[in-house]
């Protein structure tokens, strides 16, 4: 849950007031603009270390 930020100028008055609302929205278009990079590439593939592959090769060949 999110509530109403009141941003103050230095001399004590309210500048701004942004409700919930707002940082709600401003929250998740930041969330979606952050993530939007984030691909699996299309030839990943995971790789298992030399050693592991051996020993399961082992015990169940």
């Amino acid at each position: 849950m999110l509530y109403e930020v009141r941003v103050m100028q230095p001399n004590g008055k309210i500048k701004q007031v942004i409700s919930p609302r707002q940082l709600s929205k401003r929250y998740w278009n930041n969330f979606h603009e952050a993530n939007s990079g984030i691909t699996v590439p299309s030839n990943w593939k995971a790789t298992v270390p030399k050693w592991v592959q051996d020993r399961l090769d082992v015990e169940f060949f």
